[in-house]
């Protein structure tokens, strides 16, 4: 199976063996440490390199034959190798031999178990169990009485010879388990039942108690370290170019996926009608133009044309017409009388020539058009030609006023619409767009739609309120907040040059467009935020000088950090006095000054 190698060099720290491990390909990586490693003397350490292969779904193999190693490795189960060619092993915790103690527990003899003490005690015998008779006889003494204050003599003893007393079989047991016996028989036995509450409440209190310290110990112990760095502010500028297809978006370069999201609003109002129409019908008839004889022609016109077109003005005394239906008054070649030669050629009309009926009709409604037929008729047509124009009598003009929908009532309803809807668009585009968008420039409007119920110049009937209705498309331009801080943080820390400085901030939370232009061949704007950077202060820095350590050598060695201004360590009981050494009872976070 394919491996990734990592040789630690001495000068590395965790960190960097943590990131090369974070940055391997393969699942399995053989962790190859120096003769003098001091980075993996720690056992935090390889808590940190186990918890790194865990968030990453990696396997970590020590390759060393340091027993010491071998033990922390252990400790976390580490699988070790002696070298990179050998099969991997999880060791034995058993096996590990702690405060140098050099006695192997495999093979010990029986005798190394052996309590020294009072011997074994054996079952009793049967014959033990039976006293034994005296074998000696046993003189028997007289008591001496000695006065106070005066020395006693010695007096001898007087044996009386003879058969030997009977002896009383001795209170004391021959052997230790009938000595056990007889103590326990004349040993008074307490009355449990009278204490029997004390005891059960002080075993309750003595379970309690362990709990306790187990828990205070073990369970509670927790901390927070908040380490606040001095951060430089700066102002970011930079114009960045937008695209509507997001494959050819490129955050990092500046190219930005322009995204937009459109509504129409609906307004709509009563207005009353002001308008007012003639619906009644003109008067129409007929106009006949005459050219008379003797008048003058072209004689190059063979046909010497005479056109009245449509829409001609007609006046009969006062009241104008207009020509509905265009005619003519042409002469043909006979009707024309020639005379005279060459230059001085004339050529007149042989006889008069008329035009026909030709329809006209009034320009207004009314019964005031409905005029007798007439031969002083006035024809609006600009020319020398002679004419004269009659008229029939005109007929069928009337009068019908109703009330219609005029055009300034409805410019002056809609304008009443005028701004509504905008708010509430915006505020449902933002709402859709959500938080993690940052939008450009105010928010378009179409041209508004303005339509009424009934149309202008339509009757408005009894009991009909007329109605506008005004209609609006609002599109609002936004881009992701992510593309935006990744640009940010791409362009300030190229500006950086320095690994040891870090951007805590981009300001994307706050950043803004300004001069957002959108056009199909040019769409830009100009991004601006603040910035804040600093010295680098990470987690696992703070980690790795931090657990299992007290807290006040904790705060004393953070502070000394390049860039730190305080050190925050809050812990969740007032007794706890160090730092947990498990890293899921830790909380760190690393803030700029405000």
């Amino acid at each position: 199976m394919n491996k990734d190698v990592i040789y630690i060099e001495p000068e590395q720290d965790i960190t960097d063996i943590l990131a090369n491990i974070k940055a391997a390909k393969n699942k399995i990586i053989a962790l190859v440490p120096p003769k003098k490693a001091g980075v993996l003397r720690s056992a935090v350490n390889f808590k940190l390199i186990a918890k790194a292969a865990r968030r990453n779904e990696k396997t970590v193999v020590l390759i060393t034959a340091d027993e010491s190693l071998r033990r922390l490795a252990a400790s976390v189960a580490m699988p070790v190798a002696k070298t990179l060619q050998s099969k991997p092993q999880l060791p034995d915790v058993e096996d590990v031999v702690e405060f140098g103690d050099k006695k192997a527990k495999v093979g010990a003899s029986e005798k190394d178990d052996v309590i020294e003490g009072e011997p074994e005690q054996k079952e009793d015998s049967e014959e033990e169990k039976e006293v034994a008779a005296p074998t000696k006889k046993i003189p028997v003494a007289t008591a001496v009485k000695v006065k106070t204050g005066k020395k006693a003599e010695p007096v001898e003893e007087d044996v009386i010879e003879g058969e030997p007393e009977p002896k009383e079989e001795s209170d004391e047991p021959k052997t230790k388990k009938e000595k056990t016996v007889a103590k326990m028989k004349g040993a008074k036995i307490p009355n449990i039942a009278k204490y029997r509450k004390f005891i059960i409440a002080g075993g309750i209190a003595l379970i309690l108690l362990i709990g306790f310290c187990f828990w205070a110990n073990v369970i509670a112990p927790a901390a927070k370290i908040t380490v606040t760095v001095h951060a430089t502010t700066a102002n970011f500028a930079e114009k960045v170019t937008f695209v509507d297809n997001e494959e050819k978006a490129d955050p990092k370069s500046g190219i930005l996926f322009l995204e937009q999201k459109s509504v129409t609003k609906r307004a709509e109002a009563d207005f009353e009608a002001t308008g007012e129409v003639d619906k009644g019908t003109k008067a129409t008839g007929t106009i006949t133009v005459t050219r008379p004889k003797g008048d003058i022609v072209n004689c190059d016109d063979e046909t010497s044309t005479f056109s009245i077109p449509k829409g001609t003005t007609v006046k009969i005394g006062d009241k104008q017409f207009v020509v509905t239906e265009g005619g003519s008054a042409n002469a043909g070649n006979d009707e024309i009388a020639f005379s005279g030669r060459g230059s001085r050629q004339i050529c007149s009309l042989k006889s008069d020539v008329s035009s026909g009926a030709i329809a006209i009709a009034a320009v207004e409604n009314g019964e005031d058009y409905n005029v007798a037929a007439s031969t002083s008729v006035t024809l609006g047509l600009n020319t020398t030609k002679k004419y004269s124009v009659s008229s029939s009598a005109m007929a069928g003009g009337s009068s019908k006023k109703v009330k219609v929908v005029s055009i300034e009532d409805l410019e002056t309803a809609s304008s009443g619409l005028s701004g509504e809807g905008e708010k509430e668009a915006r505020e449902e585009l933002s709402n859709e767009f959500g938080a993690d968008y940052v939008f450009l420039g105010n928010m378009e409007q179409s041209d508004p739609k303005v339509t009424s119920s009934p149309n202008v110049n339509e009757e408005v009937g009894d009991n009909i309120t007329p109605k506008v209705v005004r209609e609006v498309t609002y599109t609002l331009y936004a881009v992701s907040r992510e593309s935006v801080n990744t640009y940010i943080k791409t362009t300030v820390e190229a500006n950086l040059g320095d690994d040891t400085q870090e951007v805590y901030d981009t300001g994307a939370d706050k950043a803004f467009f300004e001069a957002f232009k959108n056009s199909d061949n040019d769409s830009a704007a100009k991004l601006k935020s603040t910035t804040k950077t600093g010295p680098r202060v990470t987690e696992e820095m703070v980690a790795e000088k931090s657990l299992g350590k007290k807290i006040g050598d904790v705060r004393k060695v953070l502070s000394s950090f390049k860039g730190v201004s305080n050190v925050d360590i809050d812990t969740s009981y007032f007794w706890v006095s160090s730092v947990p050494s498990d890293t899921n009872k830790v909380s760190i976070e690393v803030k700029v000054e405000e």
